[in-house]
């Protein structure tokens, strides 16, 4: 897969429109993703505001006007939305989402995982949810076999959840948000 970065730098004026970019409640939390062609009719109507520009920058012209492609954007009204949790830890997780929530890091040794763990294995009716498994190595998932860490003497490195999907973005957003911060105030 490429990078983002590597993305950004094959942006021309043929595809630019499809990348995403990160919306933000007017508090800055983070909402979706969407479409750059709707995040900038939401910059042109004023409805919102660039919050990082895309880097390297890439400009977007019109006949009368020009702005940066923004990596983030930020609501100028509050949006209230009714809080729902989509996916909760007892939801039923597959191979790749697991793999994915870890970033392919083993539960257990942090190592490059490539399969998942069932914590209380599925022969004593361990489910297939999110809080019950875990990206493991293929040596520490032998290693386990069918016990669970305490009776294998191994510990989690950390409790399996289900994935937020914008925890992640939120992360990024008060990251950029700080960075900037401190750029403008060194300068």
């Amino acid at each position: 897969m490429p990078s983002r970065r590597a993305a950004a730098a094959a942006l021309d004026s043929d595809n630019w429109i499809h990348t995403e970019v990160l919306v933000l409640n007017a508090s800055y939390e983070a909402l979706t993703e969407i479409g750059a062609d709707r995040a900038v009719v939401l910059l042109i109507s004023d409805a919102a505001e660039i919050v990082v520009e895309r880097a390297p920058r890439f400009p977007i012209r019109s006949q009368r006007m020009e702005i940066a492609l923004p990596e983030t954007i930020r609501l100028r009204r509050y949006v209230y939305l009714e809080h729902r949790v989509l996916v909760h830890d007892e939801s039923r997780a597959t191979l790749a989402g697991v793999l994915r929530r870890d970033e392919h890091r083993c539960g257990y040794c942090a190592g490059w995982a490539r399969t998942v763990d069932h914590v209380l294995p599925r022969s004593r009716g361990g489910p297939n949810t999110w809080s019950n498994l875990i990206a493991a190595c293929s040596d520490c998932n032998t290693r386990k076999a069918d016990r669970t860490p305490a009776e294998a003497g191994m510990r989690l490195l950390w409790e399996p959840k289900a994935p937020s999907d914008l925890a992640r973005a939120q992360r990024r957003v008060w990251k950029n948000l700080t960075t900037t911060h401190l750029t403008t105030t060194t300068t």
